[in-house]
């Protein structure tokens, strides 16, 4: 039996949303509908992630933002996605493409970008007079 969950987020912009999630390696596909779930169960969503598995994730709008919403129990067991590990690499995959756009309206190019071994990300900017 499929159990489809929304998790609500804090992400805003869908476009980028799906810049994080082509960063991230998934195929992110607008005009798909359909969110797969456990033995062909369906639910319908804005656009959809795709797992390389029988079970999808998708994006629906919110009214504070977006959401995902997937069969998450069953992802984990046919793709290996845990819902917890994937939700924080695409929280912090779209800060940082919305730090970098939010920047660059400003003039500043990112000159360099590091992660240390607390996950803790510093990035350095540049500003031309």
């Amino acid at each position: 039996m499929s159990h489809f969950t929304e998790l609500k987020t804090k992400l805003k912009c869908y476009v980028t949303i799906k810049k994080a999630v082509e960063e991230m390696g998934y195929v992110f596909k607008e005009g798909v509908t359909h969110v797969r779930g456990y033995r062909g169960a369906l639910t319908e969503a804005l656009a959809v992630i795709d797992t390389k598995a029988s079970i999808d994730i998708g994006v629906v709008k919110t009214q504070d933002g977006f959401a995902l919403i997937a069969d998450w129990e069953m992802l984990e067991v046919r793709a290996g996605i845990e819902q917890e590990v994937f939700v924080k690499q695409l929280n912090r995959t779209y800060a940082r493409i919305k730090v970098k756009e939010e920047v660059e309206k400003y003039g500043y190019t990112v000159v360099e970008e590091n992660e240390d071994e607390e996950q803790v990300v510093t990035v350095r900017l540049r500003r031309w007079q």
